[in-house]
């Protein structure tokens, strides 16, 4: 009779048992899934849930490259890039967290209302000022055509050129000018802190015209 008991009160816990664990980890998952829709909603205030930024001077996130959205927030995090706002988002910031931000983001799609182009439709001396910049460089200075990094009309390159093309315009000015003047590290290969160095005001105004209009912005 005794063992029959033994018995019967094991089925029991081992029926105990089935019952909690799956309710454990399931209770585990949505908590980090309430975690990570923590840091989405945290990021959509500036950058909306679609990746179109909120306001001017805020970049646009949708369909950047995954591993460009990571390298990014991580400098921030670790002091390298210096925004008051980006600065509070990212302190201690789990990785956790950054991969699936990142992975949100990239998902994300936008539109380029433009055919992608290598070299534009026009020949250089017809060009506009942002245009020449963006397909053919600035020769006077050795400087490369952006589209050579960023792809036919700024699309972007996985896995760290970020999209131009449909980039809110006042962002990409911002940015040029943080790179002129040594207030955001240089970039992949190292190239960006040289390369706005050699544009005057009037062409960095230029070229972040040129390829702001070329997608979705708001």
């Amino acid at each position: 009779l005794a063992d029959y008991s033994g018995r019967i009160m094991f089925h029991k816990l081992l029926l105990l048992l089935t019952l909690i664990i799956p309710s454990l980890f399931i209770s585990q998952q949505l908590l980090a899934q309430s975690q990570h829709d923590d840091i989405i909603n945290a990021c959509s205030a500036c950058h909306g849930f679609d990746g179109i930024s909120t306001e001017a001077g805020t970049p646009n996130l949708w369909g950047q490259p995954e591993l460009y959205l990571q390298q990014q927030i991580k400098v921030f995090r670790n002091a390298s890039r210096i925004n008051p706002i980006m600065d509070a988002v990212t302190h201690e910031l789990p990785d956790a967290d950054i991969i699936y931000a990142a992975q949100y983001y990239a998902r994300q799609t936008g539109t380029l209302n433009k055919p992608l182009q290598w070299r534009g439709d026009k020949w250089p001396g017809d060009m506009s000022l942002g245009e020449q910049i963006a397909f053919s460089g600035k020769l006077s200075v050795k400087m490369p055509a952006c589209v050579s990094c960023h792809g036919p009309s700024g699309v972007g390159v996985a896995p760290f050129f970020p999209r131009l093309g449909g980039q809110d315009k006042t962002y990409l000015i911002s940015q040029l000018h943080a790179w002129k003047t040594a207030k955001r590290p240089p970039g992949t290969m190292g190239v960006m802190v040289a390369i706005a160095v050699s544009l005057s005001d009037k062409e960095i105004d230029a070229v972040a015209g040129y390829f702001s209009a070329q997608g979705e912005t708001k």
